[in-house]
């Protein structure tokens, strides 16, 4: 019998990294295409100067040096996918070369994002910029007796430099991503209302961080700063959600040094993310918590009893995508669900099976908000949509709450648009 699951696991896995294999070399070969294409398009753009000689030679071969020296990680994301395909967009070289690829990563995913960019916008402009020349030109017919008609070369330098602004907005957009990656630090509050809360949970704190992702884009002296200013929230209790690490183990070890000052009367809960579990860092993590004197729960609960009232702190791992509402269900039959319950819950998507069984709040992450959106109005437009509908915010089934955390880190592109990195501070209300 064991024999038997150990193969269909063994099964499952290889299915896995063959569909990571065949995803990765696509999606190589997609981001190869649209360099070629933004090449040929900044080529275009150098004739439109009308530079002549020299000048033109040489500013061509600079153009194609750079995008050539840009997209150099791309070869080792593509070789990447043969031997060790974590994931579609995940990008991990080896941790004796991060802090030199850092920068070189940086330039290449806002690049890469640009050029994407750039690839899809720029039919339309194209377009737009057709429609504009021809309603503005003056037509020859307005002028019989003119058969040549004079070239107004104002208007075409304009259009020329307005053009080239246009071509460059999407490589601007990519880079302004990557830097509120990193500087717009949000503290979300957030007052969640819960029915018969006891008097004596009465306005309790809890600051949640999720999805910091220690590693290359995330570096231990900026996760020092965010645990100084949850510190300086001063909690009642800190819940951890999820992916801690990003690509390796050996991210444990900073993330924990990192993470070690939190303090919160009450103390400091996690559980584990889809990034925890496929790089096997669950007892690293384990231990470093243990260190730490926090709580990792894993499919259990831990009971505090303030002033006589009963707060449930309960944690379950990151469930695969394929696991049914039962497995939720299973854990949870299992865990004693007495007094006010808050379930540490990595991805949001169960969120109605907890409801079901009358969880008071989860709280979520996973979703880095769609870390790359666009909004239009209330509607918000990701990849991450395609998952779930609770993208990041408060959500509510009958009593029950869920909150999602933007996140801290990012995963693939250290970029982040119209989702910028979030601390909750959460305060409990009688309803």
């Amino acid at each position: 019998m064991n024999q038997h699951i150990f193969i269909d696991q063994l099964v499952t896995i290889s299915g896995r990294t063959l569909l990571l294999i065949a995803g990765r070399t696509v999606l190589s070969l997609l981001l190869i295409s649209v360099q070629l294409y933004v090449l040929r398009a900044l080529v275009r753009i150098i004739h439109s100067w009308q530079l002549i000689g020299q000048k033109a030679r040489l500013l061509k071969a600079v153009v194609v040096g750079f995008v050539t020296i840009v997209n150099l990680p791309l070869v080792f994301f593509f070789i990447e996918g043969f031997f060790r395909p974590n994931g579609l967009l995940l990008y991990s070289p080896p941790r004796a070369f991060e802090s030199a690829m850092r920068p070189f990563g940086y330039v290449f995913f806002v690049w890469t994002f640009g050029s994407l960019f750039f690839a899809a916008a720029s039919p339309v402009v194209m377009a737009c910029f057709a429609f504009f020349q021809f309603f503005l030109r003056k037509p020859a017919a307005r002028n019989k007796e003119a058969t040549v008609e004079a070239l107004d070369l104002s208007r075409r330098r304009f259009l020329r430099t307005a053009l080239t602004a246009v071509s460059a907005m999407p490589f601007a957009v990519s880079a302004y991503g990557a830097v509120a990656a990193r500087t717009r630090n949000v503290i979300e509050k957030v007052i969640v209302p819960i029915p018969d809360l006891p008097s004596q949970l009465e306005g309790l704190t809890i600051v949640q961080l999720s999805d910091i992702h220690a590693g290359m884009f995330m570096k231990e002296s900026e996760m020092a700063e965010y645990v100084r200013i949850a510190n300086s929230l001063k909690p009642d209790l800190i819940a951890l959600t999820g992916d801690f690490v990003a690509t390796h183990s050996d991210q444990v070890a900073p993330f924990m040094r990192a993470m070690s000052p939190l303090q919160a009367r009450y103390g400091v809960f996690g559980c584990l993310g889809n990034h925890d579990m496929f790089t096997r860092s669950e007892e690293a993590l384990a231990r470093g918590f243990a260190n730490a004197g926090f709580k990792l729960l894993r499919n259990n609960n831990e009971i505090i009893e303030i002033d006589g009232a009963v707060l449930n702190v309960i944690g379950v791992d990151y469930f695969a995508t394929r696991s049914t509402a039962a497995t939720l269900d299973g854990v949870l039959k299992r865990i004693s669900l007495e007094g006010t319950t808050i379930l540490l819950q990595h991805a949001p998507q169960l969120f109605p099976q907890a409801a079901n069984v009358g969880i008071d709040l989860t709280l979520s992450g996973h979703t880095h908000g769609g870390q790359i959106a666009l909004t239009i109005g209330e509607m918000i437009i990701t990849p991450a949509a395609l998952s779930t509908m609770f993208l990041a915010g408060l959500f509510k089934i009958g009593d029950s709450h869920l909150y999602v955390n933007r996140g801290l880190g990012t995963t693939g592109p250290p970029i982040r648009i119209n989702a910028p990195p979030e601390i909750t501070h959460i305060t409990l209300k009688a309803r």
